[in-house]
């Protein structure tokens, strides 16, 4: 989404089954590459042959970090994206985490 400067981003989310759930966010933007794809979970990557991304502040961590916290709820994300066509990330957790994240938020509450 920080390289979609014109076009869309479309939010959706959906029950997988009764032991899942799934979000996906698709852009419009500038695409990755088959080969930055492989990588672009990993801490500090950041593919910068496109203009947008030399002259962007990004760090290259924020996938990484969402991978790791997916991970953390056992779950699994991926991507699909062409270049110059756009992005959809997908993320399928289990809605046992979410029970698990309203037990601990109401025991914060307490």
């Amino acid at each position: 989404m920080r390289y979609t400067e014109s076009g869309s981003i479309h939010l959706e989310c959906w029950t997988v089954s009764q032991q899942q759930w799934a979000i996906s966010v698709t852009d419009s933007g500038i695409g990755i590459s088959p080969d930055a794809q492989a990588q672009i979970f990993n801490p500090y990557f950041r593919e910068v042959t496109a203009p947008q991304v030399q002259s962007s502040d990004g760090t290259g961590l924020g996938l990484a970090i969402v991978s790791r916290l997916v991970q953390l709820m056992d779950g699994e994300i991926k991507v699909d994206s062409q270049l110059a066509k756009g992005s959809t990330f997908t993320v399928i957790l289990p809605l046992e985490a979410i029970l698990r994240m309203n037990v601990a938020l109401l025991q914060l509450k307490i």
